[in-house]
Parts: C-alpha cells; sequence; structure tokens
C-alpha cells in the first residue's frame, strides 16, 4: 500500500466515524418551542428534546441549543 492510499484510506475513516457520530432524528412539528428537556442516560450519554404543540420529539444537541422557549420550531435549528 502506498503512502498516499494510506492516508486517502485514514481520511475516508475518519469522515465515517464523523458522520456516524451526529445523529439526525425526523423533523418535529413546525410551531412554537413550549419546552425543552435534556437527560442524561448512562450507556448513551445526553438525549435532548424539544415540545411543539404539545408534542416531544428528540434533536440534536446543537438544534436542542439553538431553540430556546418561544421560538419558532423549525426556523430556530438554522444557523444564522
Amino acid at each position: 500500500m502506498t503512502r498516499r492510499s494510506r492516508l486517502l484510506a485514514a481520511l475516508a475513516l475518519a469522515l465515517l466515524a464523523l458522520t456516524a457520530c451526529s445523529p439526525s432524528y425526523p423533523p418535529g412539528p413546525s410551531g412554537k418551542v413550549t419546552d425543552r428537556d435534556r437527560a442524561y442516560f448512562k450507556p448513551g450519554g445526553w438525549r435532548y428534546s424539544l415540545t411543539v404543540d404539545s408534542r416531544k420529539f428528540r434533536v440534536t444537541r446543537d438544534d436542542y441549543k439553538r431553540c430556546v422557549r418561544g421560538s419558532s420550531y423549525p426556523a430556530c435549528t438554522t444557523h444564522g
């Protein structure tokens, strides 16, 4: 294996690891964020959720941090 092919293989493995570590969840309903929740589970770590119009759904940590109570979901999830 040449040095270049080893480097490309290492890069591909790193990209695979990064994409596997960032979860994606189905989007929740559109509306006003009425509650936020986070809980720690020993085997899996932190789990984040938002409540919109009495419907609770799971979100990523980044979406949890961006969407405060009273904000409009899913608009609050965009970078800006």
